[in-house]
């Protein structure tokens, strides 16, 4: 008897001789075939696959291959977990051997041999009659059957499916190693992003560029479809970042943070499967995302963003603590940022302190150091200087009297013209000056403009005789800012000049008492340098800090 493995010849196709009947995936399907076809060529036996539960042949190895197996075997061929080998007194030997598992079950794979080259199984004769085959045919398809006893058949099954096992392994240490390799050049950029981060954290280095530079490494970290860093500088000045294809604005990501308001954001907030929700509903396109805050302490400077990874896949673990480490970077980059603003603005406070101290000796000069500092500032940025010069020719400037505050009060507000010795007295100014501001470590490159500003370019200055390269710049751009406002400003004994006069005066005493270059730049300024003078009020300083790090 034949049982519910008896299939119809129209079941296989000729020109499909491996195409199932019964429907399964097309991945599992093609898994099977695969499985099947590498049996058979280790073995060259003919294998015919079953689904377990049912019964039903999923695809065989052999167009020709016989429906003959008995009943009394196949519940023994297809619910074995091991390798079955019956051999039967009709000249044939059954096999079976477990090949894919399911969650439902398994495909086994089973066929036949014969036992020795002559046998000529009734069983297979009453179904190739049923099947139309012809004499010939059949004998054919007995020559093609390989034969062995069950000991040989059992070994080379056992062989063959031991092999099949290691290769199985090896593949599978194969693609975890290739994962590993993925994953370890993952890390790498990784690393290599949060250290090209921490390289760039000087207090001069712009958070923004910071932030644009973190976007467009994430981008092809995170495999996101959008990415937004959105930060709130000490002026409390917002700049929205988004790279990529965020699905909303600054106003939507608003609404978003605020929907969450009660999250602790000590911790990333991930949330995977949006789609299909309330939260989808509010924010169409969104599928899934992490959102960290960037923060130092309790100081919160923004937010970091990133939605929609690539190909279905969730956020996790590993793409939340990659944003917190940036988060971690950009926070301590901007609150170092407001650190030093801090401490540069108690710096300026003190230096004004020292000159309202200076214009409290000197009331006919009140004014004078801080339209230096101006003067001196604008003539650097017609010299291109960088920022960071600006600032420390600024705050030289308005200390460069402060060595006044060491000069008798009776020579400073004599109205009339000073004798030798009390110009001697003056002239002692910049060095003490000098003496005073020497200790304080915080404004160590103000010195040579405090101490050097009334050498002349020709070396006939004080107190050191310099002259030329070997005036610092910084002094010899004070020289013609401190010559400029002394000049044009009314004293007790004279009125000021006028700005042409004062003009006419640089001309005839560049390359002699003043540097010709800074001269030059002080003609290609002359306008602003009017304008800021005139705009000038003592009472409503028109001053505003050099942003080092400005965003």
């Amino acid at each position: 008897m034949t049982t519910e493995l008896t299939l119809e010849l129209e079941d296989f196709p000729t020109d499909s001789p491996a195409v199932g009947c019964v429907d399964i995936p097309q991945e599992l399907h093609d898994h099977v075939v695969a499985e099947m076809n590498q049996l058979a060529s280790a073995t060259g036996l003919p294998w015919l696959c079953v689904e377990s539960q049912g019964g039903m042949v999923v695809a065989k190895s052999d167009e020709d291959l016989l429906p003959i197996f008995p009943d009394s075997l196949c519940d023994t061929l297809l619910r074995s977990n091991d390798i079955v080998v019956v051999e039967q007194k009709s000249g044939l030997v059954f096999f079976g051997a477990p090949l894919v598992e399911r969650a439902d079950g398994r495909i086994v794979g089973v066929g036949y041999a014969l036992s020795h080259p002559d046998a000529r199984p009734s069983s297979m004769v009453m179904a190739a009659t049923e099947l139309n085959w012809s004499a010939e045919r059949l004998n054919n398809h007995l020559k093609t059957l390989p034969h062995c006893s069950q000991s040989t058949l059992e070994c080379l099954l056992r062989t063959a499916l031991s092999e099949r096992s290691k290769a199985a392994r090896e593949h599978f240490l194969l693609r975890e190693i290739d994962q590993l390799g993925n994953q370890i050049e993952q890390t790498y950029e990784e690393i290599s992003l949060l250290h090209t981060l921490t390289g760039k954290l000087q207090i001069s280095r712009s958070s923004i560029d910071l932030a644009e530079s973190c976007l467009e490494r994430l981008a092809g970290l995170l495999r996101a479809k959008g990415n937004i860093i959105w930060l709130e500088d000490r002026r409390s000045e917002t700049r929205f970042l988004p790279h990529g294809d965020p699905p909303f604005d600054e106003f939507g990501m608003a609404k978003l943070i605020a929907r969450f308001e009660t999250h602790d954001w000590s911790r990333p907030l991930v949330k995977n499967g949006v789609s299909g929700t309330l939260l989808g509903a509010d924010f169409p396109g969104l599928k899934n995302f992490t959102l960290v805050s960037v923060a130092e302490g309790e100081h919160r400077y923004g937010w970091i963003l990133s939605c929609n990874l690539e190909n279905d896949r969730e956020f996790g673990t590993v793409e939340a603590s990659l944003l917190s480490s940036i988060a971690t970077i950009l926070g301590t980059h901007l609150r170092n940022v407001d650190l030093y603003h801090q401490h540069d603005e108690l710096i300026l406070s003190f230096v004004r302190s020292l000159v309202s101290t200076l214009d409290a000796k000197d009331p006919y000069t009140r004014g004078h150091s801080e339209r230096v500092a101006l003067i001196a500032r604008r003539i650097g940025e017609e010299m291109q200087l960088p920022d960071e010069d600006l600032q420390d020719i600024y705050l030289a400037g308005l200390l460069h009297d402060i060595g006044k505050i060491g000069v008798d009060d009776r020579i400073l507000q004599k109205p009339g013209q000073l004798t030798s010795e009390e110009f001697e007295k003056i002239q002692e100014h910049p060095m003490i000056g000098y003496n005073i501001l020497a200790g304080l470590k915080n404004l160590q490159r103000t010195l040579p403009g405090v101490r050097y500003h009334h050498e002349s370019y020709n070396g006939k200055g004080y107190p050191d005789g310099l002259a030329a390269d070997e005036i610092p710049l910084m002094a010899r751009i004070l020289a013609v800012a401190d010559s400029y406002d002394a000049m044009g400003s009314n004293r007790p004994y004279r009125e000021g000049m006028p700005p042409e006069k004062i003009e006419e005066i640089f001309r005839r005493g560049a390359g002699k008492q003043w540097d010709p270059g800074i001269i030059d730049a002080y003609f290609a300024a002359s306008h602003d340098i009017l304008m800021l003078c005139e705009d000038y009020s003592p009472t409503d300083s028109i001053y505003r800090p050099v942003d080092i790090a400005s965003d």
